[in-house]
């Protein structure tokens, strides 16, 4: 596997290595902070930094896809996906995989970093053999719903959710 990509415009995207924890961290902060501020108030953006979360992401670098967009060196996106097996014995017999986690910082988006990103994970996805790829967004958030719809995704199930 190519551990790194370098496109013109000084973008390069790398594979995350546990050098890299902090950087993920922050860049793990920054969503939640965007999606608390925009879409779902009840989000802990400080999780990244609780020991939860940096076992989570120490897990992500060590057995996932992660991978991180860097402008001349410096961080300026991340990508987080799995591959799933089908499970012994379920109804569907098919390789899964979830892209988890891919932000741009603000300053970078509408410079086809996500899509770098998303075209390597599917690289990925492609290389392991994945019958389908899913991702989970929220249903407020128009822009990212528009940007997974021109990568070629659709609705295929229904999440309902109540607040009480």
């Amino acid at each position: 596997m190519v551990l790194c990509y370098t496109y013109a415009m000084g973008i390069t995207i790398r594979i995350a290595t546990m050098a890299d924890l902090k950087t993920i961290q922050k860049l793990g902060f920054d969503l939640l902070d965007y999606e608390r501020q925009n879409w779902d108030p009840t989000l802990d953006v400080d999780w990244p930094f609780s020991e939860e979360g940096k076992a989570g992401y120490e897990k992500a670098i060590k057995e996932k896809y992660t991978i991180i967009a860097e402008e001349e060196g410096e961080p300026v996106g991340y990508l987080i996906g799995s591959v799933k097996k089908p499970i012994k014995g379920a109804a569907r017999q098919i390789t899964t995989a979830q892209l988890e986690n891919i932000f741009v910082l603000r300053d970078y988006r509408r410079k086809n970093i996500g899509k770098k990103l998303f075209d390597k994970f599917l690289d990925y996805c492609e290389q392991n053999h994945v019958d389908a790829l899913n991702v989970t967004v929220n249903a407020k958030n128009k822009t990212a719903i528009s940007f997974y719809e021109k990568l070629g995704f659709s609705s295929s199930r229904l999440f309902l959710s109540k607040e009480l």
